[in-house]
């Protein structure tokens, strides 16, 4: 994918990544949206691309890694030995203004839109991340996350500008993260909260086996830090800077919590970044004081140039050269930045905004639960009332009225889940997000809720 990244910025071409958990629907809508001439596939997909093969539009070229005989002929290996080593000539000059990709968003919420990016854009990404993150010369960058995600590939660009090698995990483990730290002498990475739920959640002689004392910046993204998790983080990787970054695939990112504030700005991700203005708006437009709840508006020099193929969404994205970020949140007398929740995962319960991720970070103290999402679901007489989806540590039983006894004393009375769902697992994308659109709708008309 990274040959592919670049051989099409040198030729003018446009990148398209795709989530690596889409099937055949999926993949297709991607394909048809962006009006793809070629799709590069690992062989692994192609039961998948055999389905769709004769519903694109746009797509005549499959290009498979690996044998995929059921879809092409084409194998990516042969198919570029045939052609010059030389350095590719564009047929027109290429400008920084240009697109070279469409990042689609994750499809938290539904069908994903391709997010325009230019050259220029991407470019000062790389260039102000590493200066944000600290990524200079004689370093190594570790990807164990998904490609196709923005995050993975602002920690790529970064170290192959200075000329760092980067080290790349086909699929995150836990085991495998910490064991490439200590082989590769990796330095920089990012890893969105569950991943290192997920490595602290290992018996402690694994996770002491390994030495991490080569990292030196970690990158916390995709979804919030809970406290305990944070510091478990700044006692295991005692060697590293932390920084809690909030951004989006349309853009690269927002704010930063930097190291030097991690033990004094609880749950806050941080101050603008580099180039970027930030400001929280009311249902109005108007500007918010602080210690009040606004949605997210960004500004700067690395947004998208909308939505490809779609006017609307951009249309309702964008107000001038302020981008709408979908998220609420607020700040504090400092100037510091806190995300309240996602707009359409606010419920609104007796004319009251309650706010989930409140009521996840009570819920994720209680010593049985290893993971939780809170959604709304209709009420008769409140609107809307909040539910909780568990996720219990292996061998621990709890009841309903066991975790609402817990949140007695922690959240006001309205903002206790009025019930439990325990499940084995929560849906989440490949960054982490939980897809709460799927626990919607698997649990929304489908349970009765009494007073």
């Amino acid at each position: 994918m990274i040959e592919v990244i670049y051989a099409c910025s040198k030729i003018v071409a446009v990148f398209v990544p795709i989530n690596s958990r889409f099937v055949a629907p999926e993949i297709k809508h991607v394909l048809n949206d962006s009006d793809s001439i070629a799709l590069l596939f690992d062989a692994r997909f192609s039961e998948e691309i055999v389905k769709i093969i004769d519903e694109v539009y746009t797509t005549k070229h499959f290009i498979s890694v690996g044998e995929a005989n059921d879809v092409t002929p084409l194998e990516y290996e042969r198919w570029i030995e045939k052609f010059p080593k030389s350095e590719p000539k564009p047929v027109e000059p290429i400008n920084e203004l240009d697109t070279i990709c469409y990042l689609y968003t994750g499809g938290t919420t539904g069908l994903p839109k391709g997010a325009v990016r230019s050259h220029r854009s991407l470019y000062l990404v790389g260039l102000l991340f590493s200066i944000e993150f600290n990524i200079g010369r004689n370093g190594k960058g570790l990807i164990a996350g998904p490609l196709y995600g923005a995050a993975a590939l602002a920690i790529a660009m970064p170290n192959f500008f200075v000329g760092n090698t980067v080290h790349i995990l086909e699929k995150f483990h836990p085991v495998e993260v910490l064991k490439a730290i200590d082989q590769e002498q990796t330095t920089t990475t990012f890893l969105a909260p569950p991943m290192f739920e997920d490595i602290f959640a290992l018996p402690e002689e694994i996770q002491k086996s390994y030495d991490v004392s080569s990292m030196k910046t970690l990158i916390s993204v995709g979804a919030p830090l809970h406290t305990q998790t944070k510091e478990k983080i700044l006692t295991f990787f005692k060697d590293a800077d932390l920084n809690e970054f909030y951004g989006a695939s349309e853009h690269g990112g927002s704010t930063n919590l930097f190291p030097e504030y991690q033990r004094f700005k609880d749950r806050s991700v941080g101050l603008p970044m580099l180039g970027m203005e930030v400001k929280l708006l009311d249902a109005a437009g108007e500007e918010v004081e602080p210690g009040e709840v606004g949605e997210f508006s960004v500004k700067g020099l690395t947004l998208c140039d909308g939505y490809y193929n779609n006017p609307e969404a951009t249309k309702a994205a964008f107000k001038g050269e302020w981008l709408s970020l979908g998220d609420l949140g607020k700040q504090d007398y400092e100037g510091f930045y806190y995300i309240v929740d996602r707009k359409q995962d606010m419920i609104l319960s007796g004319a009251i905004n309650v706010y989930p991720v409140e009521i996840e970070e009570v819920l994720h103290c209680h010593p049985k639960i290893a993971d939780v999402s809170v959604i709304g679901i209709p009420h008769e007489k409140w609107g809307e009332v909040p539910i909780a989806i568990a996720v219990l540590h292996d061998g621990e039983v709890a009841d309903v009225e066991e975790i609402k006894a817990f949140c007695q004393g922690k959240l006001a009375r309205y903002k206790i889940p009025h019930d439990v769902k325990f499940v084995q697992e929560l849906p989440r994308s490949l960054q982490g997000k939980v897809l709460k659109y799927q626990l919607r709708q698997q649990y929304v008309g489908a349970t009765e809720v009494e007073e």
